[in-house]
């Protein structure tokens, strides 16, 4: 499956990318069932309150990741992202945006479903796949682009779509949703650009080793995230 604006690319990039469509976390129950509306009546507001336990630190996570590449070119793509992050877009000499920095617009949403971010306590679910976010900067390098790029960035286009979809149906709004929405669209842009940094180290088998386990070890954490929240928030 690709979206408009991805390239072919090398054969290993190619399988790896089915190998991600083909993981428990992007074809999960949960996301089925959000998006056909499935949802408690208090299933969007505790979504909304699990969800940014993960989201309010995602600048964190990028920022980690980027300490630890040593190669300038392979960073350059990731410093435009999280440019991107507090507002920003480089080609259209667009200075970053405290109203658009994306953890902001997600307390929109937050807002929206009448979450309590004062109070939240985090479902062990929700730990697990944070914990593991706030660690991608202990891994190898190679590893953590692995885990940040095909394993968060590269999927989020195909996961948001369903939350979206399901959110919709229960009424939100357009600019309630404008997290998702905007993530469905800036995301395939920032997953092509975390391919650009990871390709020249496909070149050998061992980093072509540890670009996939850094790719699974993500995806096996959100796929527990998925099996709490379907539990919390889906019929």
């Amino acid at each position: 499956m690709t979206l408009v604006g991805e390239k072919v690319r090398s054969p290993f990039v190619e399988s790896l990318k089915k190998e991600v469509h083909a993981h428990p976390a992007m074809t999960h129950s949960f996301l089925k069932k959000f998006g056909e509306g499935k949802i408690k009546p208090e299933g969007p507001k505790i979504f909304a309150e699990q969800y940014y336990q993960y989201s309010k630190h995602f600048s964190r996570y990028l920022a980690a990741v980027i300490s630890i590449i040593p190669d300038e070119p392979a960073r350059e793509p990731l410093i435009t992202n999280l440019y991107e992050e507090y507002g920003g877009r480089a080609e259209e000499q667009k200075e970053m945006d405290l109203e658009l920095v994306h953890a902001n617009i997600f307390r929109r949403f937050c807002k929206a479903a009448g979450a309590n971010l004062e109070t939240t306590k985090p479902l062990p679910e929700t730990s697990l796949f944070v914990e593991r976010c706030f660690h991608l900067n202990e891994l190898h390098f190679v590893e953590a682009l692995g885990a940040l790029g095909p394993g968060i960035e590269y999927t989020v286009p195909f996961i948001y779509k369903p939350i979206y979809d399901g959110l919709k149906k229960k009424g939100y709004k357009e600019d309630d949703l404008l997290f998702f929405a905007a993530h469905i669209t800036l995301d395939v842009e920032h997953g092509e650009n975390i391919w650009h940094s990871i390709e020249p180290y496909t070149r050998s088998s061992e980093n072509q080793e540890r670009i996939r386990r850094g790719a699974m070890y993500i995806l096996d954490a959100r796929k527990v995230l998925w099996d709490g929240l379907e539990r919390a928030c889906c019929l």
